[in-house]
């Protein structure tokens, strides 16, 4: 094995690695942390403030996952495995398409709609939330289907 399989080798281990992680906590709020929160809590406020609690910091450690995602992916796009094809161009461009979407959104989420939650009128709240579960519902598929395009462009 070469050094640069080696480096390959790792950019995919730190890819798939960060993907799983990204696209793992995604899934745990959406399908498992918000759920509960939403059946243990009555009083709205003391929920909002959980909510708060619980994502105090968390998007540092986001853009850290996308962040490696990002910079693996670059490595591996200038590292191919095999000899390049269209299909194989073609999914690379999906994926890279795919991930600023996903980095946008996430901007969307974290610097302009906590903020306005923060903030939000008690009539507010109910439109903010569907907000908040649309896009989750939106990072996790599109998060998914570039876990997925990643695999399949390993296959080629």
């Amino acid at each position: 094995m070469t050094a640069a399989d080696l480096l390959r080798a790792g950019f995919l281990l730190v890819h798939a690695l960060a993907g799983a992680a990204w696209f793992g906590s995604i899934f745990y709020g959406v399908f498992v942390l918000y759920p509960r929160m939403n059946s243990q809590f009555d009083n709205f406020a003391e929920h909002e403030r959980m909510a708060l609690t619980l994502s105090h910091g968390a998007r540092w450690h986001m853009i850290a996952a996308m962040t490696l995602v990002g910079l693996s992916g670059l490595g591996l796009l200038l590292m191919p495995k095999n000899a390049v094809t269209y299909l194989w161009l073609t999914l690379a461009g999906i994926k890279a398409a795919l991930m600023l979407g996903s980095a946008i959104l996430f901007w969307r989420v974290s610097w302009h709609w906590w903020p306005a939650r923060l903030f939000a009128l008690e009539a507010e709240r109910p439109t903010i939330h569907r907000r908040f579960r649309l896009a989750a519902a939106c990072m996790l598929m599109v998060v998914g289907v570039n876990f997925a395009l990643g695999v399949l462009a390993h296959l080629i």
